[in-house]
């Protein structure tokens, strides 16, 4: 028994790793997935492969998974149990022992593989066992059982069996181990390419074509680091006839919906052990005018991280409600998405095709569920907010009315150069600015416009100086640079630019941080709030001179004639006989300005932040309990409210009265657990999350930053601390509750971001790809943070094909 326990120790009996690769537990050899009928040639891979017996370091959280008894216990597997002492004191290597992560049970791999009928239909066989309190005296038994002595038997016969074919079998399996390296190399390039937004063929491609793509091309250049891809490229390369080259358009496709659907699968996963979910709807012409249709979900991962993941890009011939619901269910039909019972909540832009009354999306889904509550997304009211503030008063409409004729002006070409060789020569050691377009989807599109005329005024001035010279220009072109250097030299252009500056540094930081995925919807409305009584305090007399001051001293600063306000000579009205009328008292234009724009403007900032996020606080009431600041002032149940909770409780399905127990039970323990946590490291992130399509903002242009103090903290750091400290057993509806906090999405950033991936992916050289390579590639490019087992890509593309199966599976 010894003897051929030592001859069968396999030489790698755990997880199938790629080189470098984040750690996995779906494991190759894990017993699970091991057939209780197999083929001989299965037997035999099976048997190279050996028993899975990971070390807690293999499997992903560094620990075997734990239970938890009634009576308190925790047990789980320990790697001790694969060895056993005999009667000296030696360590007895326990080969037939096989661990399962994927169920976290125990197997009997000999009973299994060579098992007789009866045996394979023992529980340690067939379905495993997860009894760890009795893991000893079960092994034990098992051990001295006759079946299975006889399973050991019929395995040592079969190792000491000098069999024909196992020459033949071993040249096969040399040859498929050869093949699954080289699907491993080209999965890769497609994994690169995908990742980085580039095309991947090119017009006529062929592995010995001057035209190749970049995919041929990045496959050519892994070949020279690699012998076995160099040795099968020179194999085409010299017309020698072979049916698998792994490199047509046909297995770039399907490989590329394998990977995709890999990615899907773990998404969903994740998305079912959450038990709740949000959904953030979108869509958009693309460059073929096609209405594109992407589904993305949001939800909290068992580490208490807050996710919002692609699921579907599909094609929607009807933009209605209607259609959009159809093809709604399509996608969660087709997933097995149990959207009836686990959706929570449902993000979308104001379309009325989204958000309509009667027949719009959100309420043909909540007449089927209607615990999804529907959110406006915020990102999209802060920049209504933005359209109500320049359209406010004549003044502001003739201001950016004036920008926009003068963004259109200087983005032709030859004045463009202009612009650039003036920026040159006045700011040698800054980087070089273009006027933008005001634009409806980039929501920070007016601020950045004013940035690029703030910093680079001079050498506006120039270019407009420059191009208004007649012998220079021409004469329509010279004219229109006249009128926009008169525009845009007056004290009450300088002014208004300075005060739009100043408001839009306040709102376009709040803009930038609500598209942010890690953000709650209490934080999202406390920043709305902090903005709305920054303007509130900015609305005094004294800001009102601060500015005025400030513009005069921008005019004197670039020598312009305009320094003040023009003056308004005071009309004399003439005395009739027998009227007592005396000179009409007008105000100066310094009160002009400050009651009919400075006031006003503010005030409708401020009006429009009210009414627009009225529904939203709304929703936010309920929750206002779940705020650190409230949570901390909570000492007992009796200072809790009379219907606290009984709102989230007809929501989501939880125990109000545990509920309130295990509030305030956490709440006096906070500060002890903060103590034991670094909050700075979890703010590293909020800072450095703008939206995908801000690319071109600067941070350095804000002149104050949004107030998130990073003394505090916010509903999603409590839920990463009911995770970290495992206390969702402990307060399994308070963590719930938080959980469906952190699930209701603040905007549809997420769907914006897939539509600029689209753009990239999907573009004027690229408008004939196929609606399933595109999907494919956007799942790429958008989830490139989800590992991607390479071993189990290409079992699947093993199983498209006879022909594939012969050459990528182990006899």
């Amino acid at each position: 028994m010894m003897e051929i326990e030592n001859n069968l120790l396999p030489s790698s009996s755990i997880a199938v790793h790629v080189d470098d690769a984040p750690k996995t537990e779906v494991f190759a050899n894990d017993p699970a997935s091991i057939p209780l009928v197999i083929s001989d040639e299965m037997l035999h891979y099976y048997m190279s492969l050996g028993p899975c017996q990971p070390n807690a370091n293999d499997l992903l959280n560094n620990t075997f998974t734990k239970t938890y008894e009634e009576s308190g216990h925790i047990r789980s597997f320990n790697e001790c149990y694969y060895y056993k002492k005999n009667t000296d004191g030696q360590l007895i290597h326990r080969y037939w022992l096989s661990y399962s992560p994927s169920l976290n049970r125990i197997f009997c791999l000999t009973c299994k593989l060579f098992g007789l009928p009866d045996t394979k239909k023992l529980f340690l066989v067939k379905n495993g066992s997860n009894d760890f309190k009795n893991i000893t005296r079960t092994l034990s038994n098992h051990e001295s059982s006759p079946d299975h002595m006889q399973s050991v038997i019929a395995h040592g016969l079969y190792i000491r069996n000098d069999r024909i074919d196992l020459k033949l079998i071993e040249n096969a399996n040399r040859q498929v181990a050869d093949n699954r390296e080289l699907l491993r190399q080209i999965i890769d390039a497609l994994i690169y390419i995908g990742r980085q937004n580039i095309s991947l063929r090119g017009h006529r491609e062929g592995i010995d074509s001057n035209n190749r793509g970049n995919f041929l091309e990045l496959v050519k250049l892994l070949s020279n680091n690699h012998g076995p891809l160099k040795r099968h490229i020179e194999q085409i390369e010299g017309k020698k006839k072979n049916r698998l080259t792994f490199l047509s358009n046909v297995t770039q496709n399907h490989l590329l919906n394998i990977i995709s659907e890999v990615i899907r699968f773990k998404i969903l996963n994740e998305v079912k052990r959450s038990g709740q979910f949000a959904v953030i709807i979108d869509t958009t012409t693309d460059v073929s005018n096609l209405e594109q249709f992407t589904f993305i979900l949001r939800y909290v991962n068992e580490e208490g991280l807050v996710q919002e993941r692609l699921v579907s890009l599909v094609t929607a011939s009807d933009a209605t409600g209607l259609g959009m619901f159809e093809v709604f269910c399509e996608i969660t039909n087709k997933y097995n998405i149990e959207w009836k019972t686990q959706l929570i909540a449902q993000a979308y832009d104001g379309a009325a095709s989204m958000q309509g009354q009667y027949s719009g999306l959100k309420t043909r889904i909540q007449n089927e569920n209607p615990n999804a509550i529907y959110i406006w997304c915020c990102a999209h009211l802060f920049n209504l907010v933005v359209v109500d503030t320049c359209d406010c008063c004549i003044v502001s409409k003739r201001f950016f009315g004036d920008i926009g004729c003068f963004v259109e002006f200087m983005r032709a070409r030859k004045r463009t150069a202009i612009f650039v060789k003036w920026q040159e020569q006045l700011y040698p050691n800054d980087r070089l600015r273009r006027m933008k377009r005001f634009s409806t989807t980039r929501w920070t599109s007016h601020d950045r416009v004013l940035i690029v005329i703030n910093e680079k005024y001079s050498a506006l001035l120039e270019t407009l100086e420059e191009i208004s010279d007649a012998n220079n220009s021409d004469r329509e072109a010279a004219s229109t640079a006249e009128n926009l250097l008169s525009k845009i030299t007056s004290f009450q252009f300088i002014l208004m630019m300075l005060f739009f500056r100043k408001l839009f540094a306040i709102t376009s930081e709040v803009s930038r941080y609500l598209q942010s995925k890690e953000i709650d919807f209490v934080q999202a409305i406390n920043l709305i709030d902090i903005a709305k009584n920054r303007l509130i305090d900015m609305r005094t007399e004294q800001d009102c001179k601060d500015l005025i001051d400030q513009a005069k001293l921008f005019s004197n600063k670039n020598d312009l004639k305009a320094c003040d306000f023009p003056q308004v000579r005071p009309r004399r009205k003439k005395i009739m006989a027998g009227e007592q009328a005396r000179d009409e008292l007008l105000s100066s234009p310094v009160d002009n300005f400050r009651t009919g724009v400075f006031y006003r403007i503010l005030d409708t900032v401020i009006s429009s932040i009210e009414n627009r996020f009225s529904e939203s606080r709304n929703i936010l009431k309920d929750f206002t309990l779940l705020s650190p600041e409230r949570l901390r002032l909570i000492k007992n149940e009796n200072d809790l409210p009379s219907d606290a909770f009984k709102a989230i409780s007809n929501w989501i399905s939880i125990d109000l009265t545990q509920l309130k127990i295990e509030y305030v039970t956490f709440s006096k323990s906070l500060d002890k657990l903060l103590n034991g946590m670094n909050i700075n490291m979890m703010y590293q992130n909020l800072n450095n999350h703008t939206s995908d399509f801000d690319s071109e903002n600067d941070s350095e242009n804000s002149e104050n930053d949004v107030e998130t103090s990073e003394n505090k903290i916010t509903c999603l750091q409590i839920l990463k601390i009911l995770s970290s400290y495992d206390l969702r057993n402990a307060f399994p509806n308070l963590f719930k509750t938080y959980k469906a906090l952190g699930t209701i999405p603040v905007s549809s950033a997420s769907a914006e971001r897939s539509f600029s991936k689209v753009k990239l992916i999907k573009t004027r050289l690229r408008s004939t790809t196929g609606q399933n390579r595109l999907e494919s590639l956007l799942m790429l490019s958008m989830e490139r943070d989800v590992p991607i087992n390479h071993q189990e890509v290409i079992d699947k593309f093993a199983q498209t094909s006879t022909l594939l199966k012969k050459n990528l599976m182990f006899k």
